[in-house]
């Protein structure tokens, strides 16, 4: 079977999420092959092309327009600025290409839904970036429920951090303070969570939000942490609350929030509560989406007062760099035709998130 034929969009010479969690993967995967990039001008994809050692036949484009109107493209990639993929990729839907774009799909519900609509008409087959349904940490954790190991679950509490959204952040994510850019703390790493614990424990019934802004001005440093001397507003919350419960009936307790992770080493603590025990799993940050062997599983038995250590089971990518892990997993899954039962969530999944976005901000009295 010939590879599918990519034409990425927002793959730079320099470091970025496209290059540490997409590229490995692509390059050494005989089902993919990419064939032209987008860049934001002709001479940064040329660039890219050549840092990244792909082949010389690889055609550069400076416009998504003009990538949409290559016909030997199969399958358009888009890791750029989310504020960026509504106009970026619709040159491509309406061309009638397959789409993979990273979450958040768009910067708002309204966007995201259109996509969808043109996705549909176009009758293309599209793939969002939301990666925990591949997570193996978080199979594993659904399969000691699943067993019976800890009974009942009856309740859950996480506490995280995303490391970032403190009194100081970085430049390169300044766009992130403003709430009216789409890609914020609640859109990307307040989703991705609670994307990760509706995969283990089941849809979330019924919710109560708490937004707050603890910093609402935030020095800026750079990427090595050196002060830049720049001050911005925070309009995105550094501080998610919420309580409910789920369609099981267990209740729930969750809070994301900004800063430093505890001793710098535990940026997550979730348990999950039963009537024969709970299991506890800690972490270097919130990112359960990206949940492999970088996590601790521990599993607590009540009656016999014992507590095991439970480890991951291992594939063929466990091996590679932690950010590529599960896209590497979602894309093996695109290609060998999943869907969304399998853990392949695509555009009319991100909708829903979207709209589960807009409902929080309703609910929390956030116009």
């Amino acid at each position: 079977m010939a590879p599918i034929r990519i034409g990425f969009i927002g793959l730079s010479s320099t470091q970025s999420w496209a290059v540490w969690a997409h590229l490995a993967y692509l390059k050494a995967s005989n089902k993919y092959e990419i064939v032209a990039l987008c860049n934001s001008s002709l001479e940064s994809a040329k660039a890219a092309i050549k840092a990244h050692g792909l082949p010389e036949s690889t055609r550069a484009y400076g416009t998504p327009e003009d990538l949409a109107a290559d016909r030997d493209i199969d399958l358009v990639v888009c890791s750029v600025r989310v504020d960026k993929h509504y106009k970026t990729l619709l040159p491509s839907l309406k061309a009638g290409k397959d789409i993979f774009c990273e979450w958040p799909l768009a910067k708002d519900a309204k966007e995201a839904e259109e996509m969808l609509a043109i996705a549909k008409e176009k009758g293309v087959k599209t793939l969002v970036g939301l990666q925990a349904h591949q997570s193996p940490a978080l199979k594993k954790i659904k399969d000691v429920i699943d067993s019976g190991r800890i009974g009942k679950v009856l309740s859950s509490t996480f506490h995280g951090t995303p490391k970032s959204f403190g009194a100081t952040d970085m430049e390169a994510t300044a766009y992130m303070q403003d709430r009216k850019v789409g890609g914020n703390m609640l859109t990307i790493y307040g989703i991705h969570s609670l994307e990760s614990i509706s995969f283990v424990l089941g849809h979330l019934d019924t919710y109560t939000p708490l937004l707050s802004i603890s910093c609402p001005e935030v020095k800026l440093a750079s990427y090595s942490g050196t002060p830049t001397g720049t001050t911005v507003k925070r309009t995105s919350h550094d501080q998610i609350l919420l309580h409910g419960a789920f369609a099981s009936g267990a209740v729930f307790s969750y809070h994301l929030r900004g800063g430093a992770a505890f001793s710098n080493t535990i940026g997550h603590t979730w348990r999950i509560y039963g009537t024969k025990g709970e299991i506890q799993i800690t972490g270097p940050d919130s990112f359960l989406q990206i949940t492999d062997d970088n996590v601790s599983i521990e599993v607590f038995e009540h009656d016999s007062g014992k507590t095991e250590t439970v480890e991951v089971d291992k594939d063929k990518f466990s091996g590679d760099g932690l950010f590529g892990r599960n896209i590497a997993r979602l894309y093996e899954g695109f290609a060998d035709g999943k869907g969304v039962e399998e853990g392949v969530l695509d555009f009319g999944e991100a909708v829903k998130r979207h709209q589960f976005v807009e409902d929080i901000y309703k609910k929390a009295g956030v116009n």
